[in-house]
């Protein structure tokens, strides 16, 4: 029996999963970093120039400045794991050398009892920082997958509006009424042109349809990676298209038409590709 089993202590975890993620926020960090910078230099040329190319360009720098602000959260949060590994190494050797001395004294009970004691404070310390680590892996978890959400959905409103689109850049106007407070507002009125606005400035309610969708369809995607799945087969295509499809019934079927209210197998073929482009969305800007 070794000095951490007579302290009824379970084997001590390792570091090498904490240093991968490291590493891996570290990449992720250098990986947004560069593609902000690669925006400095154009940003220069958005202030005197205007139309699709400056749409273009504005577009393109909105996504330098969320990736400055995520190349920022990937290098605090690696900065946030390096000091709780060195505070989980250092319980882990507390523990160690406690562990050391029971075998010393294991001869003497009353000595043995007063170290399982402050043994078992150490281990209520080291799952505290495990809890740590772990909801600081769920909150950038999170945080990407949000941002996989926003971008796909973004991506939808874009291909939407792209049949709209008129010889001077603009887009043939789709006037609609919102109930969102802060952006009634922000802007004065209950009026939104959903055409003629991008994703991102649109008000909650007229995001809202866009956002489930992609919400859907990355979730589909990531457990079906989890968990094996060939994600590029047809199969999980029809598979995944109908639950995007099921999800938007649910939703939408109020208003629905006839066709729409059908099961999937049996919806036209341009309805099935509505939901295919759900997933193949996802797929085209990650996988």
């Amino acid at each position: 029996m070794n000095g951490l089993a007579l302290l009824d202590v379970a084997p001590l975890p390792g570091v090498a999963g904490i240093d991968r993620h490291i590493a891996e926020l570290e990449q992720a960090a250098a990986h947004h970093r560069s593609l902000s910078e690669s925006g400095r230099g154009a940003q220069l040329l958005a202030a005197g120039n205007s139309g699709p190319a400056s749409d273009a360009l504005d577009a393109h720098l909105a996504e330098a400045n969320v990736a400055d602000h995520l190349a920022d959260r990937f290098s605090r949060t690696a900065g946030a794991l390096r000091v709780t590994r060195g505070v989980l190494v250092w319980v882990e050797g507390m523990l160690v050398g406690l562990g050391a001395l029971a075998l010393a004294v294991a001869v003497h009970p009353e000595l043995l009892a007063k170290l399982r004691t402050m043994a078992a404070k150490l281990v209520h310390r080291l799952r505290e920082i495990t809890a740590r680590i772990g909801a600081i892996m769920r909150g950038m978890s999170k945080t990407l997958t949000k941002r996989r959400v926003d971008r796909v959905a973004a991506r939808f409103h874009d291909e939407w509006r792209a049949g709209r689109r008129l010889p001077d850049g603009t887009y043939e106007p789709r006037m609609k009424t919102t109930t969102d407070q802060a952006w009634i507002k922000k802007h004065g009125t209950d009026q939104v042109d959903i055409a003629n606005t991008r994703y991102r400035h649109l008000p909650a309610d007229w995001q809202l349809e866009n956002r489930e969708s992609a919400r859907i369809g990355v979730q589909l995607v990531d457990e079906a990676r989890a968990s094996g799945v060939d994600v590029h087969s047809p199969e999980f295509m029809e598979q995944s298209s109908s639950v995007v499809h099921d999800k938007w019934l649910g939703r939408n079927g109020e208003w629905a038409s006839t066709e729409q209210k059908l099961p999937y197998n049996l919806l036209s073929e341009p309805e099935k590709q509505k939901d295919r482009d759900v997933i193949r969305m996802v797929l085209q800007l990650w996988w």
